[in-house]
């Protein structure tokens, strides 16, 4: 036997002290944690990735098809697609929690016997992203790691909004999902469009709604956003649109759409792009 180092000692009564830890879920049901759960079905991209940069990767053991980060996700499970959980092969992993976006598959997990947490995916409110790391810092009894990487993610919101401080209003933008479906305000992407001072074209909508083609020619976005891929600049409704004249169509990846850590990169690399002068 090796006796245990101050360090270690110190470590095992500050995670004790955490539990017994509970959390409500977005259906309402409080869940016990007596400790960290080791077995973790993480059916949520956010979480994923939440886990992963606080350095407790380790305890996910399945997913859904569309997680592609970080690399290291490629040796897990994959028992479903986003919206579409195969529930026998999530229960054959002997999971001890499993968590999830959405309520459909919560009942049939219950009755299989599964502890199982319903988070709504964040739609709104983005700096709430270090809220949510610091509460997986809690849940898997890592808070000085989650506090690390949640206190970064604040300071770089910060930096941003110093920077555009003196900046009262920016160009109109127009964001395209795909299809010309867009973001409204009281969107992730819509708040990001508030912090870089840029006017959404889509100011009046709630949600996501499908803008017609008339509609974005009058409202004439000096700058687009195109989420994966531009479907847009080709189109001869839209050669008179000052964004397809200047060639000012951005294309953003995955970034903005997941809203875990590296959401922030998303919105660093959009400021840098809108105002290169500003951000270097």
């Amino acid at each position: 036997l090796f006796p245990l180092s101050q360090t270690d000692v110190s470590e095992s009564v500050s995670r004790d002290s955490l539990f017994p830890l509970s959390v409500t879920s977005s259906n309402h049901n409080e869940i016990i944690f007596e400790s960290p759960p080791e077995r973790i079905v993480a059916f949520d991209s956010a979480v994923v990735e939440i886990l992963f940069a606080i350095g407790e990767g380790h305890r996910i053991i399945g997913t859904h098809d569309f997680v592609e980060y970080p690399p290291e996700t490629v040796h897990v499970a994959r028992v479903g697609t986003a919206f579409d959980m195969n529930i026998e092969a999530t229960v054959a992993l002997e999971p001890d929690l499993i968590v999830v976006f959405s309520s459909s598959d919560v009942h049939s997990l219950e009755r299989a016997g599964m502890r199982v947490l319903y988070l709504e995916s964040l739609g709104f409110d983005f700096r709430k992203v270090s809220d949510n790391i610091r509460l997986w810092g809690r849940v898997v009894g890592n808070p000085q790691s989650a506090n690390s990487v949640a206190e970064e993610f604040d300071a770089r919101v910060e930096v941003i909004e110093k920077t555009l401080s003196n900046l009262t209003i920016g160009q109109r933008v127009f964001q395209d999902e795909g299809d010309l479906w867009t973001a409204g305000p009281d969107t992730l992407v819509g708040e990001v469009m508030a912090l870089l001072k840029l006017q959404n074209i889509a100011q009046d909508i709630s949600g996501y709604a499908k803008l017609s083609p008339e509609i974005i020619v009058q409202r004439d976005p000096e700058i687009i956003i195109a989420s994966y891929r531009d479907t847009i600049s080709n189109r001869p409704a839209f050669k008179e649109v000052t964004a397809i004249k200047e060639k000012r169509v951005f294309v953003s990846e995955d970034l903005l759409s997941i809203a875990g850590p590296r959401f922030i990169d998303g919105v660093e690399e959009l400021a840098e792009w809108v105002y290169p002068d500003l951000f270097k």
